[in-house]
């Protein structure tokens, strides 16, 4: 094996690392092999301290040179350098091998910015040939660029849990006051709702948007039970007419302006699925809630039921603004809005909770769009056979 196969295969070895460790003895190792070394060393920086993070063997644990003061021009190098003999003499400690001749240090370097570095022991006492040289110089940017690319991993590992404990925690919070104003107003509502007069008006704003508020708090909790494995489906036989109906009365509070016809095809079939109504009319509410986002008053929001083969097709289409196929292969994550709904009401978790609730059904669900042509989403749900 020459050595840009060896290089190669390092390089892979290096940024398929899945943890801290795999990578660092993955850097010592590969960079060993290259140059036939007996020992290597690994030393990183974390929170602008040296640390010796990986040594190839017990005999070289314990041994250092890096504390030696004559040591430190190497580390403001740039350059893969050869510790001879003599060097090396001077920096031995006494738990160093005595078989060691010399040393090889390469640095890594990241934007003018030490990274580490890594020293690798030889028995034999030879110069590096120029292979060897730039074949060290290869793996080490290598190794500099897998370094980077798992700590910036963690970095965005960690600040995404701290989003999500924020999040929890904000919507647990939210949540009592929220019941209780929401409480109220809906008293108030229901008290002035024949009225026309202003503050009926006031109230009736106030209704739907505490609605609104109760349904993004909702959603929150939601996200975070699923996360946390604890998003409960409580089943019985259900008709899906019912509940494509409280999901476009719900709808209808919020967005009364909007055009939503619903085309039933199985009416009087008595066809049902094995499913939980609330989760679903929150499934099927989402989908009509981002049909209503994208649409303007006089596009027509149509929503259609029908049975094929033993499946129940729920159709919810729209012609509105529609979704880019850039957007479209992330439309399942959570919390992700597209650059052009970035100014939009709500917090881009819809379509994860609704995929998450047909998936516990056994369904299957599908978004086909085209900007400015708008937007087909399919949900297909297994239907209980008839004995």
């Amino acid at each position: 094996m020459d050595i840009l196969e060896k290089i190669n295969m390092s390089a892979l070895s290096l940024l398929n690392a899945s943890s801290a460790k795999q990578l660092e003895i993955a850097i010592v190792e590969t960079s060993r092999k290259l140059i036939d070394a007996e020992h290597g060393q690994l030393y990183l920086y974390a929170k602008d301290r040296l640390k010796k993070t990986f040594s190839s063997s017990a005999a070289i644990k314990k041994a250092t040179i890096v504390k030696h003061p004559s040591f430190k021009p190497f580390l403001q190098s740039n350059h893969t350098l050869l510790v001879t003999t003599e060097e090396l003499k001077r920096w031995k400690t006494e738990n160093f091998p005595p078989e060691v001749k010399s040393a090889v240090v390469i640095p890594f370097l990241h934007k003018n910015e030490t990274l580490g570095f890594l020293i690798l022991y030889r028995v034999k006492d030879r110069p590096l040939s120029n292979e060897e040289i730039e074949g060290l110089r290869l793996l080490s940017k290598t190794s500099v660029l897998a370094i980077t690319k798992y700590r910036l991993q963690e970095e965005s590992k960690r600040a995404l849990e701290i989003r999500d404990h924020f999040i929890s925690l904000a919507s647990h919070e939210l949540r009592t006051p929220l019941t209780s104003l929401h409480g109220y107003i809906q008293l108030l509502h229901a008290r002035m709702t024949d009225n026309n007069t202003v503050e009926s008006r006031w109230i009736n704003e106030l209704y739907v948007e505490s609605n609104r508020l109760t349904t993004l708090v909702k959603e929150l909790l939601d996200v975070n039970r699923i996360k946390q494995g604890q998003f409960a489906f409580v089943f019985s036989e259900i008709a899906m007419e019912e509940v494509v109906d409280k999901a476009i009365e719900h709808t209808r509070v919020m967005s009364a302006d909007h055009n939503i016809a619903f085309l039933n095809k199985i009416k009087g079939s008595d066809t049902k699925v094995v499913g939980d109504f609330d989760k679903l009319v929150e499934m099927v509410t989402g989908l009509l809630g981002n049909a209503v986002k994208f649409s303007t008053f006089d596009q027509k929001i149509m929503v259609t039921l029908k049975i094929s083969q033993g499946m129940l097709y729920l159709t919810v289409k729209d012609s509105g603004r529609g979704i880019s196929k850039k957007d479209l292969a992330a439309i399942f994550e959570g919390f992700y809005k597209s650059s052009y709904a970035s100014h939009l009401e709500g917090m881009g978790v819809g379509l994860l909770l609704a995929k998450h609730i047909v998936d516990n059904h056994r369904g299957k669900i599908k978004i086909t769009s085209k900007e400015h042509k708008g937007t087909k989403v399919d949900v297909m749900l297994p239907t209980i056979k008839k004995s």
